[in-house]
């Protein structure tokens, strides 16, 4: 028996960032009334009692601080592991203390399911989770796009567990050896026949300013609801260079209806259809852009 069943499955698309660079929260809110509502109104119709599918609205609600780690050879990259820190801003300059995150993710549902990162699968912060995206071809016009989402609309998973935990962490203490210590499974997880280690340093990708705007929802029925998060990461500039919307839906004990299942993809294949002008193609996921030196181009 594997040992977690799946928890959510979330629906991802980027988008252009500059279609956000001034004004996020009022973009944010356009964004949502002007084009999804109407979108969602086009894909799904109407409820049984003739009540739109769409519900709430996008407002803010995080703001952190976001680096992702990694040695300087790629090897957690190589080992489809990322480790994330994550800080509130208003607590930046107080302690070292952060949410640190280690996820295993990668197309192979029964690898991952099966797989163990140190904690209890009954632990709260410890998720099993469908990641899904448009499908991508290789961009055959060659205008420096690598890719290009595919003319017959259609998605890709990859399964992701992850748990996250609240720990110390910083650039003096930033090893293989006091992640493990953190995460104690992490080394079974590297690519076989590797050296663990444990004074082997981490380095830091950039720091990214995140901000999150929740709330907005879709009813997909049976009871299940899609929630809505766009998510905007600044690097080194006052207007985003990373934009994501996303809609996740709970799973009922690993199972998700039929019915919803497919109103979830109509939603997400119309989004590629009629975002297609807001679609960002420049890079296959925001993740990419976070991780330390070239381990960006390996995760791709």
């Amino acid at each position: 028996m594997m040992l977690h069943k799946l928890k959510a499955r979330e629906y991802k698309l980027l988008l252009k960032p500059d279609r956000f660079s001034e004004s996020a929260l009022e973009k944010v809110e356009h964004f949502w009334n002007d084009r999804m509502k109407r979108l969602i109104d086009d894909e799904l119709g109407q409820d049984n009692r003739g009540m739109p599918r769409h519900e709430g609205r996008f407002s803010p609600m995080e703001e952190r601080v976001v680096r992702y780690w990694d040695t300087a050879d790629c090897l957690l990259t190589r080992a489809h592991l990322t480790l994330r820190e994550r800080r509130q801003i208003d607590k930046l300059a107080k302690s070292d203390e952060c949410q640190i995150t280690l996820k295993l993710r990668m197309p192979d549902m029964f690898v991952v399911a099966d797989a163990d990162l140190g904690a209890s699968s009954a632990d709260p912060d410890t998720k099993f989770e469908e990641d899904i995206a448009p499908l991508e071809v290789d961009n055959p016009a060659g205008d420096g796009q690598p890719v290009s989402i595919s003319p017959s609309r259609s998605i890709r998973s990859r399964f992701s567990l992850s748990t996250t935990k609240d720990r110390q962490w910083s650039e003096p203490i930033a090893n293989l050896g006091n992640a493990q210590r953190i995460f104690s499974k992490l080394a079974d997880h590297l690519p076989f026949g590797t050296n663990f280690e444990p004074q082997r340093a981490l380095i830091a990708g950039p720091s990214i300013r995140e901000e999150v705007f929740e709330n907005a929802r879709v009813r997909l029925g049976a009871n299940v609801t899609g929630k809505f998060a766009l998510t905007l990461w600044y690097f080194d500039r006052p207007a985003p260079q990373v934009a994501e919307i996303s809609f996740k839906s709970k799973t009922a004990n690993g199972e998700m209806p039929g019915t919803a299942a497919r109103r979830a993809l109509k939603l997400f294949i119309g989004m590629q259809n009629q975002l297609s002008d807001w679609i960002n193609a420049d890079y296959s996921s925001k993740t990419a852009l976070a991780l330390p030196g070239n381990c960006g181009k390996s995760s791709e």
